[in-house]
């Protein structure tokens, strides 16, 4: 996959150091668009969207703040831990909330963490970031954890 040189900067930005310490890419060797191909593939398997994987993550995440931090609904447990500052997107249309949310299936005791980042970039890019990334999300195992599969 050639790279559009528009993507350039975005690029730049996903590396280590330059908006989060760790980067957003992990050791994935894939450019970024080719990444999103392949989740948004991936999920189109399954007949899901990033959009509505998304629009979940930020209704459990909603969920947690109004219970001031904590929350139990729909089966699961749900922890929202909150920090001082934003974020930027390194897609640079947005600055995200430092928030994370931890949520754990009370039925199988597994659970999943994001960001409020994490949220928008699946939203709004289709970026689950690369293999090896901190905050990588599977999508198939995210929707299937989401019960959405």
């Amino acid at each position: 996959m050639k790279q559009n040189p528009r993507d350039i900067p975005v690029q730049e930005s996903l590396r280590a150091g330059i908006l989060a310490r760790d980067g957003f890419l992990g050791e994935d060797g894939r450019p970024f668009p080719q990444i999103i191909q392949d989740d948004t593939e991936t999920l189109a398997a399954l007949h899901i969207t990033p959009a509505e994987v998304a629009q979940e993550m930020r209704r459990l995440t909603g969920m947690g703040i109004a219970g001031n931090g904590t929350a139990q609904a729909d089966g699961f447990q749900i922890t929202v831990e909150e920090y001082m500052g934003r974020i930027g997107c390194p897609f640079r249309d947005h600055r995200a909330a430092k928030r994370n949310t931890t949520v754990t299936d009370l039925a199988s005791g597994r659970s999943m963490a994001w960001s409020d980042l994490s949220i928008h970039l699946i939203a709004e890019h289709g970026f689950f970031q690369g293999k090896g990334s901190a905050y990588r999300l599977e999508p198939a195992e995210l929707a299937d954890f989401l019960k959405l599969a």
